[in-house]
Parts: structure tokens; C-alpha cells; sequence
């Protein structure tokens, strides 16, 4: 019976003119294939163009073109390397599979398939060479894509150099964990995948393809070739593993085998020889598998593999398990006391702990109405705005129109005129949606394009009925104290999505003037210049907005400006950069800029304990992005509060090497180096020279601005409360571990964030801008110790820390909290106000350190239900055991001390007209007076008026505390 059949790969019979006409007609697939292709490459380019001309605009194209070439070199090789690897491999197993077969055969496998019979259809090597190409390129390209991302593991290895330290174990310097080891495990884990790849794409055809029938038997085996060619592949394997295990053992100072991070007694004693041991099984099994290839035995293979994974399962896994439980364990305190030192020391270092200055503070309670006037300059500068109600006041008193919005708070301090003052400010910027019926395409991207002016007030003093002192205010910008903005336009800030085209044929709205609108064109350097039509083509693409090719008013000088969120432009120039959540505003010489700390980190320090996000996650109101590792689990990580500092989860080692100065005219973004001797920072000095500019470049006036930065400080103080215990005993008993301690807002506990204060040290008589944050002992209310850093310049970035006394009780912010909670008096008032369609809301409590003592702080704030305009009424102080509740905080400390406090220096503030806050009168003595004025708070209850009950209330508890004859 003769039957038709179809060879795959070859030309079908010839079907005469009409056959011969179609074959120059594209096959649809490959049509749609080609346009997918062909779309791929344009959206490609057409976004490496855009980041081409915007680096270009920025100044900074030699990071853009250092990076594409790293990028795409270290894609190109590995994707060559990866195809090849698997092509060769391929083509040595289809050879085997056909060699005495015929240019075209029906596989075995399929031969026992009726439907496949019928069919007909039989495989050529013609087609079985495109498959192995097509595989090798997919599979290629899924390895390759991953070396797109490792950009900073190769700059680190090229360019890395040497820590000066070295570490404990094996007494490598630091700087090859950092720089050289990320990139070697990279290369052995990459041809680790691609050989386990070759030898699952490889085995199915020669177990469908290769296997051979046994003379005299029915069985098939595997024949001389396709034993030899997987021999190979498993040399390669195990020979890879070999060096992943010479690798894995400077990997033991990462190890999480026992309680100490780093090779602990069952890592080096154990875990460490089998490694070793490995190694050597590893040379062993490439030996042997070259002998196989000589002489082929498939059942020996595979008897040496199981032996093989056997030795590593019980050495590697199982082992050093048994060790740490059974030998360890019961006598841990003794074995694990030099890697515990080697822990602490370490992770000090890492994370520049070692540095702290470490002395006494006495606490005691000695506050006098001579200290108070003595420190005068501190009183005036404690903090009673809270940062959450007072940007709602912000946003009900200074947006002026509805297009603007305030979206942070920022603490910074200025030398006025009057003095060195702490204040608080936040800029204007644009809404993130304009009122419904100005929602034009003209509107949101042509006209409406920037934000206008800050407000600042400070940080003490309160005016009218409870609102605060502003120095700067209202647009255009005023200000009562000296304050000037010459150019108040802010086309850069912190909540700026998407593009803005400036400088166009329409004009752009400026600011509200009483009835009318003052309008302006931007005449800065910031944006892409549209000076061409295949520009706008592009941006019409990139930005999928034909309006941008559509629009009549676009010029030759007219700017698109992308990337105007501030943390997302400098992330963009410099991705190996990590950001600090919070960059903040500051007015310098008549203009405005952001200034946005960055960090050079990594998670390959030695023996340094990983950060986890925990209580001190500071609540700062941006979350960055940015990957985490995957590294092992910190044994020291304490606490669940879930805080916006997971960038920062997993990494070991941390500076704030470098300071951002963004313009928020034109967008400059200027780089200054912080910390000339970090190792890190000099791989991205040498791969991007001219970036980095030296700190005496930056002006003067901005310098005095620059801070401590508020995530590094969140880091460090979340590792001090474990690693501050340096005697091993102490440390492995957790005899001593802190906590962040907890404060309430709103109502609600919330673990204490670290804060700025401006303050004079202890012995010093000179006012200096502070971080600090107290402690509390785990599980425990009392204050046990308190950490500040400097941030005035020649002091700039020195850490202090002072431990109190143990003997005796130092009252916490949470027993703070409480002995609030448990005044009558105050309790009394905060329940009538809360029952009257008023909220209470208690803001962020200040504890400053006066010479030897504290004075803590609270302000509260009234608002009414169902509005968001809060006002600063009352403020709490607490010295000792006296608690006191006044209007103002110079009346609290008249009240908590005996005599008026300090005069606030400035404006003078204004008396309250509304509200709960009033005067206390000097009283009058006699029952008679004493009667008149329970009458009147009798009268004010019944009438429902509260804000003279309260006054009412007060004036009768002065009468009643004068002694009768006085």
C-alpha cells in the first residue's frame, strides 16, 4: 500500500502557477511577528531618546551613557555566552539523535502513535536545527534580561576598592565581601541556571530520541554519545557547584546558623569543614565524570549523582543542624562568646555606632526659674506645632485658591534678625487636580504648571485663637521678620506626576492678585527644548498625548518638563544612590530649593546585623522604592510596626555620603560629597567622575542648612538599642535591650519618632540644631537614655548619647501620657471640650533636655467635628511630678515654676479673642470672691457656654489655693 507522506522542513509538491505566485507572499504569522518586533524596537528607542535628551538637559549624559553601556554589554554577553553554551549543546545532541538515521525519520516515541502514523508526518534535521536555534535564543534572552539589572554589581567589581578593615573569619578586607563576592556569586549562580537548563532541554531528546535497543533484550539504554555528551554537562555542573562551595564559604559571614549573624561555633566548626568537604567531593566528581566520558556507564552516573546530593543534604543541611541543637545549644554562652564580640564589634562599625560619644546624665529634677531664664533661647525654640495639624492649617489658612496644596511639613532652623529660630515650613505647590470645569488640556499642562512661594512659621508661637506665627505667608510671599523670595515659583517639588510644557504661546498663571490673576512665562533652563518636529513626535509617543503634535502654541523655546517630582529626578540621574524619604525645603539667598539626603549602602558588610523595619520606621510622608534583599532573617530585629522604611530593609551597611541640592526653578540638580573617605561613594567618583562636587563648592548660606538625616538617624538608633551592649553576657541575656518609646496622638499610641529640637548641650552655652530620640527599656515606661546628632557645622554629624541613671525613675513619654490622662483637672476640661462638637487631638510631645534636666511638652489642639482647621488652645508642661495646663507655654512654666517664663523673642503675639484659651487673672482672696465665681461657672454651665465655664473653673481653683490672710 503506498502512502503519502510530509517530510517536516521541506517544500510541499509543487501546486503549479497559483502555487508559484503565493510563494512571495508573506506567511500571516511572520507578518505579525515582523510589526510585533518592529513595535518593540520603536517603543525602545523612542524611551531611550526621551532619557537621552533629558540626561542631556540635565548635564549628566555621561551617567546615562556610562550606565546603557554597562547595561547592555553585560546583556550582550551573556546572551552570546548563554546562546552558544546551549546552541553547541543542542546541535551535539541532535547530531547524536540522527546520526545513522537518514535525512528524515519518524522518532520512535512517535512511531507508536496511530494518529501521528496517519498523519504522516516525519522530522527532518533541517527543522530540528531552527528548533535548537530558536530555544538557544529564548532561553538565552530570559538569562541575559537578568544581567540588564546588575549594573551596580559589575561598577562595584570593576571599580571597588578596599575598606582598610578586615574581617574576623578568614581576614579578607571588608571590600572584597562588598565589591568582588556579589559579582562572583552573580557569574557561578548565572552558569549554574544555564548548565541546568542545557542538561532539562538536552536529557528529554536523548531519552526520546537516543536511547538505543540492548542487543538481546528489549530494554534501551543510553549510548556512548549521549553518556559522554551529559558527562560533560554534569563536569560542568558539579565543577560550578565546587566553586559555589569555595564561594559559599566566605558566604558563612552572613550565616544565620545559631544566634549571632555571621559564622557563629556551628558555621565555623561544622559547616565550614563541610564545605570544604564538598569542594573536595566536587573535584572528586569531576574526575570521575571525566573517566566516564571515556569510558560511558549511564548507571554509574547516575549512582554518582545520588551520592553526591546524599553528601551534600547530610553535610550541609542536616549536620550542622544536629551540631548547633545537640552540641551547641546546651553550652551556647561559652561556645559562641568570640563570635558574639565579633557581631558587636561588626555591626558597630557598619553602621558607625562605634563613633557615638558616650557620657552620663544626671536627671535631675533641679528646674528653677534661674535655669528656665538661663535657657531661654531653648523655651523658645520647643516645638508646639505639630507637624499633622498644623499642615491641615496650612491647607484651610495659606492655600488661598483651590489649585494649591501643601503636601509635607518640613523642621528647619534660620538666623533671623532676633536670633537663632527653629520653624517649620511647607511650600505651595499646585493640586493634583484643578476644579472640574478648568480641567482643559490647555489648563493642566500649558498654563497651570507650578506652584507658588512657602509658608514658614515658627515653631513656639501662636497668634489670634490658637493659629500660628507665621514669618513668612501668603502670595505674594510677606513677611514680618526679613524674610524675602526672589524667585517664588516652584516648577520642581514633592508631588509633581507626569509633564508640564512652559514657555509656550499662552501665558502661565503666576499667582491670585484680589480679583484678577498674574500671569508670566518661564524664563528658566528646566525641560527638554521642543525645538524640533521629530521632538514632538517623540513626546507625543512617550507621553501618548497627540496634543503635544496637535497644539498651535507650542514655540521653539518652548520646555516640556518631565521627571518633576524631586526624589524621582535625582533617582533618575543617580539610580545607585539610595534616597531619604523626607528631601526637604529650604529658602537661601532669595530662592528655593530641595534639599534630599542620599545614602550609599549595601548588604554585604560582615557579621553586620541586617536593618529590619521595626518601631523606628520614622513616619515620613513618602515611601521610596527600591529593592530589598533576600539575605537571611535578622535575629535582633524587634518589634512589628509596619513604617514606611522598607528600602531600607536588609541592608548592613549605610552612609550619608552624599547631599542633593535641587533647584525648584530650573531643576539644577547639584551632588555634594558628605563623606570623602566612604568606600562605596569612591566606586560612583571613579565610574561618573565630575558628578560628585566637594563640599566647600556649596554655598554657604545653604551649608548652615543642611541637617542629619532622619532615616540615617532611624537606622542607627534602631541597631544602638541592642548594640550598645558591648560585654557578650550582657548582650547574649538581652539584660539590657531598649525601645522606642511610646507617645499618643490623636488618641492613639504610637511608638515615639525621633525628632529636631534646638537646644544647648549639656555644658555648652551655645544653641545647636539636634536629632534625638529618648529610650525606654523593653517592655518598661521610664526613660533609661537619650541620643541626639549634630547637625551644625564644624560639629556636623557627631552622635551623642547619654545614659541616665538606673537607680532611680526617669519618667517616660508613655508615663508622661499617663500622669496627663490621670490629672482631674485636665482630664475635666478635655472631656467638655470633646462633648461639645469639638475634637481634642493631644499633638507630638517634645522632651528637651534643660543643663541636668527635662521639661516635656505637649500641645493640644481644638477642632471642631467635621472641619480639618485645628488651633493650638492649650499647652501641657511637666517637670517632676507637677503637671500643668495653660494657654501659652510662657504661662505653663509661670505655672510650674512660680514666677512669668521667658519672653518670647519676636512678634508679639496677640491676645486670644476665642476659643478655651484665657488669662488667669491674679486672684482675689475671700469666699465671697470665691462665691461669685462659682456663680458665674454655674451660670456659663447651664447657658452651655464652655469657654467661660473653663475660665470660670480656673479663676475658683486660684481662689481656693491662696491661703486664707493672704
Amino acid at each position: 500500500m503506498t502512502e503519502s507522506r510530509t517530510v517536516a522542513g521541506e517544500p510541499g509538491p509543487a501546486l503549479g502557477e497559483e502555487s508559484s505566485a503565493g510563494s512571495h507572499r508573506w506567511p500571516r504569522p511572520q507578518l505579525w511577528i515582523a510589526a510585533a518586533v518592529l513595535l518593540f524596537i520603536v517603543l525602545a528607542l523612542a524611551n531611550y531618546v526621551e532619557q537621552w535628551l533629558w540626561m542631556r538637559q540635565v548635564d549628566y549624559v555621561g551617567i546615562f551613557w556610562t550606565l546603557l553601556s554597562v547595561q547592555w554589554v553585560m546583556f550582550g554577553s551573556a546572551f552570546v555566552f548563554a546562546f552558544l553554551y546551549l546552541w553547541l549543546n543542542l546541535r551535539q545532541a541532535a547530531k547524536a539523535a540522527f546520526r545513522g538515521r537518514g535525512e528524515a525519520w519518524k522518532p520512535d516515541f512517535l512511531s507508536r502513535s496511530d494518529a501521528v502514523t496517519q498523519i504522516g508526518i516525519e522530522f527532518s534535521p533541517k527543522i530540528l536545527k531552527l528548533t535548537a536555534i530558536l530555544i538557544s535564543a529564548g532561553v538565552a534572552l530570559f538569562v541575559a534580561t537578568g544581567f540588564l539589572t546588575e549594573w551596580d554589581t559589575y561598577l562595584r567589581f570593576r571599580y571597588g576598592g578596599s575598606f582598610g578593615v578586615s574581617d574576623p573569619l578568614f581576614g579578607v578586607d571588608v571590600g572584597f565581601y562588598v565589591f568582588d563576592l556579589p559579582f562572583y556569586v552573580l557569574l557561578q549562580s548565572s552558569l549554574t541556571l544555564l548548565t541546568i537548563l542545557a542538561l532539562a532541554i538536552v536529557s528529554p531528546i536523548y531519552m526520546s530520541l537516543g536511547l538505543q535497543p540492548e542487543s538481546g533484550s528489549g530494554r534501551r539504554s543510553a549510548g556512548g554519545n549521549a553518556t559522554s555528551h551529559l558527562s560533560v554537562l554534569l563536569f560542568i555542573l558539579v565543577a560550578n557547584f565546587g566553586w559555589g562551595f569555595y564561594l559559599d564559604h566566605y558566604e558563612l559571614v552572613y550565616s544565620t546558623l545559631g544566634i549571632v549573624y555571621g559564622a557563629g561555633y556551628a558555621a565555623d566548626h561544622v559547616t565550614r569543614v563541610a564545605l570544604w568537604i564538598m569542594v573536595g567531593a566536587s573535584a572528586a566528581g569531576c574526575a570521575l565524570l571525566v573517566l566516564n566520558f571515556f569510558r560511558p556507564r549511564f548507571k554509574a552516573l547516575v549512582v554518582g549523582a545520588g551520592a553526591y546530593a546524599a553528601l551534600w543534604i547530610v553535610g550541609l543541611a542536616l549536620l550542622p543542624a544536629f551540631f548547633q541543637k545537640f552540641v551547641v545549644q546546651p553550652s551556647e554562652l561559652a561556645l559562641e562568646t568570640p563570635y558574639l564580640k565579633k557581631y558587636i564589634d561588626f555591626t558597630r562599625k557598619a553602621y558607625q555606632l562605634d563613633k557615638i560619644q558616650e557620657t552620663s546624665y544626671p536627671a535631675l529634677a533641679d528646674l528653677t526659674p534661674a535655669v528656665i531664664a538661663r535657657n531661654e533661647d531653648t523655651i523658645q525654640n520647643i516645638r508646639l506645632w505639630d507637624s499633622r495639624p498644623l499642615l491641615q492649617t496650612y491647607q484651610q489658612t495659606q492655600a488661598i485658591r483651590l489649585y494649591y496644596q501643601f503636601y509635607n511639613v518640613d523642621t528647619d532652623r534660620y538666623h533671623l534678625a532676633d536670633g537663632y529660630h527653629q520653624v517649620m515650613l511647607s511650600t505651595r505647590e499646585l493640586s493634583p487636580e484643578l476644579p472640574a470645569k478648568a480641567q482643559t488640556w490647555v489648563n493642566e499642562y500649558l498654563q497651570f504648571t507650578h506652584g507658588y512661594g512657602v509658608v514658614m512659621n515658627f515653631v513656639s508661637k501662636k497668634v489670634g485663637g490658637g493659629f500660628p506665627q507665621y514669618t513668612l505667608q501668603n502670595v505674594p510671599a510677606e513677611s514680618d521678620f526679613g524674610l524675602t523670595i526672589s524667585q517664588p515659583a516652584i516648577y520642581y517639588g514633592q508631588s509633581m506626576p507626569g509633564y508640564r510644557i512652559v514657555d509656550t504661546g499662552i501665558k502661565e498663571f503666576d499667582y491670585p492678585k484680589g480679583n484678577d490673576n498674574v500671569y508670566t512665562n518661564y524664563d528658566g533652563k528646566g525641560g527638554i527644548p521642543l525645538d524640533s518636529f521629530w521632538k514632538r513626535i517623540l513626546f507625543a509617543w512617550t507621553k501618548a498625548d497627540v496634543n503635544i503634535l496637535l497644539t498651535s502654541y507650542l514655540k521653539p523655546e518652548s520646555r516640556i518638563q518631565i521627571h518633576r517630582d524631586v526624589r524621582e529626578r535625582v533617582a533618575q540621574i543617580a539610580p545607585f544612590l539610595r534616597l531619604d524619604n523626607d528631601p526637604y525645603a529650604v529658602l537661601s539667598e532669595g530662592k528655593l530649593y530641595w534639599i534630599q539626603d542620599a545614602y550609599t549602602v549595601s548588604n554585604y558588610f560582615p557579621y553586620a546585623n541586617p536593618e529590619r523595619t521595626t518601631q523606628y520606621g520614622t513616619a515620613l510622608r513618602q515611601s521610596s522604592g527600591g529593592p530589598t534583599t533576600d539575605r537571611a532573617q535578622d535575629p535582633d530585629a524587634g518589634g512589628t510596626e509596619a513604617r514606611p522604611m522598607a528600602a531600607f530593609d536588609g541592608l548592613n551597611y549605610i552612609r550619608n555620603s552624599v547631599k542633593v541640592v535641587v533647584d525648584m526653578y530650573d531643576g539644577t540638580v547639584r551632588f555634594y560629597i558628605m563623606d570623602p573617605k566612604d568606600p562605596v561613594l569612591a566606586v560612583y567618583r571613579q565610574a561618573f567622575p565630575g558628578v560628585f562636587h566637594d563640599l566647600s563648592e556649596l554655598s554657604a548660606d545653604l551649608k548652615k542648612h543642611l541637617r542629619y538625616p532622619e532615616n540615617l538617624f532611624s537606622v542607627q538608633a534602631n541597631q544602638y538599642r541592642t548594640f550598645h551592649m558591648t560585654d557578650p553576657q550582657v548582650f547574649y541575656n538581652r539584660e539590657d535591650l531598649w525601645t522606642a518609646p511610646m507617645e499618643k496622638y490623636a488618641g492613639q499610641a504610637q511608638p515615639m519618632e525621633p525628632y529636631y529640637i534646638l537646644a544647648k548641650l549639656p555644658g555648652s552655652d551655645q544653641l545647636e540644631y539636634l536629632l534625638m530620640t529618648p529610650f525606654t527599656p523593653q517592655n518598661r515606661d521610664n526613660m533609661i537614655s537619650w541620643m541626639a546628632a549634630r547637625s551644625d557645622f564644624p560639629e556636623y554629624g557627631k552622635m551623642l548619647f547619654y545614659e541616665l541613671p538606673k537607680e532611680k525613675l526617669i519618667y517616660g513619654p508613655n508615663q508622661i501620657e499617663a500622669m496627663i490622662d490621670q490629672n482631674t483637672t485636665i482630664s475635666q476640661q478635655l472631656t467638655l471640650w470633646n462633648q461639645q462638637g469639638s475634637r481634642v487631638v493631644r499633638g507630638k510631645q517634645i522632651v528637651t533636655p534643660i543643663e541636668n534636666s527635662f521639661l516635656y511638652v505637649v500641645p493640644l489642639y481644638l477642632k471642631a467635628e467635621g472641619t480639618n482647621f485645628p488651633q493650638l488652645k492649650r499647652v501641657i508642661a511637666v517637670a517632676g511630678d507637677k503637671v500643668v495646663m495653660e494657654p501659652t507655654l510662657d504661662e505653663a512654666l509661670s505655672a510650674l515654676f512660680g514666677k512669668p517664663g521667658p519672653q518670647m523673642v519676636g512678634k508679639p503675639a496677640q491676645p486670644e479673642t476665642t476659643g478655651a484659651a484665657a488669662q488667669v487673672p491674679n486672684p482675689t482672696s475671700g469666699p465671697g470672691q470665691a462665691k461669685l465665681q462659682f456663680e458665674e461657672a454655674q451660670k456659663a454651665m447651664q447657658q452651655g457656654n464652655w469657654e467661660e465655664f473653663g475660665k470660670a473653673m480656673a479663676q475658683l481653683k486660684n481662689l481656693l489655693a491662696v491661703p486664707p490672710g493672704q
